[in-house]
């Protein structure tokens, strides 16, 4: 007798083709440009944070400061804070999404 528990939780019973199926992704698009470090789809009347990290470190008596700069809609700031860290924040500032998706268009985005 068929059991149906059985198999629909295994994953290489072929009788239930959507089981364990991945969706094949296109990485790239023409339209990456509309997605901020997050992945968020940014429109022209979002605010888009610039939040600019300084991150150092001492190592043989030297000291080595990293500077980064993520671009995240306001929705995915405090994510972004929690994520890399707040004591490493040296600045941020809100942009209009229209001007982010020209900037990113023409490449002319400022990583610091």
């Amino acid at each position: 007798m068929f059991d149906y528990d059985k198999a629909i939780s295994d994953p290489d019973n072929h009788v239930f083709t959507n089981v364990n199926q991945t969706q094949i992704k296109n990485d790239k698009s023409e339209y990456d440009y509309m997605y901020d470090d997050f992945g968020t789809q940014v429109l022209p009347d979002d605010l888009v944070m610039k939040v600019v990290f300084k991150k150092r470190k001492v190592a043989n008596d030297c000291l080595t400061t990293i500077t980064f700069a993520k671009y995240v809609t306001i929705d995915n700031y405090v994510e972004l804070i929690d994520d890399v860290g707040i004591e490493y924040q040296d600045y941020s500032f809100a942009i209009e999404g229209k001007e982010y998706l020209r900037k990113k268009i023409e490449g002319t985005l400022a990583c610091e």
